[in-house]
């Protein structure tokens, strides 16, 4: 019974840690979204090879958290093709985890 106790507590600190850990890392990558300091726009054309989509998912997706949220889906309807997909979920994922950050347009 007293294994039960300590592995729940255990279990309890480790969950903790890891949705703080995660929630700081999140919020990080938000807050720089969320100051203005960059545009959806300039988000995806900072990503080779799917520069060609920027226009497009600019319309349909107005704000960097949120483009932080979609999934492969709501891009397919957009028409991209997979291969652009996934190195747009990619990158938005190293966004996230703060690992990578997209060039900064010059002119607005």
């Amino acid at each position: 019974m007293a294994t039960t106790v300590l592995s729940r507590r255990l279990g309890v600190s480790l969950c903790a840690r890891f949705y703080s850990a995660a929630a700081a890392s999140s919020s990080l990558s938000a807050a720089a979204a969320a100051s203005g300091e960059i545009r959806v726009q300039d988000f995806v054309k900072s990503i080779k090879g799917v520069e060609a989509h920027a226009d497009k998912v600019a319309q349909a997706i107005i704000r960097v958290p949120t483009l932080l949220q979609t999934r492969s889906n709501r891009l397919k309807k957009l028409g991209i093709p997979c291969k652009q997909r996934k190195m747009l979920l990619r990158y938005t994922e190293k966004y996230r985890q703060g690992i990578w950050t997209p060039r900064m347009s010059t002119k607005h």
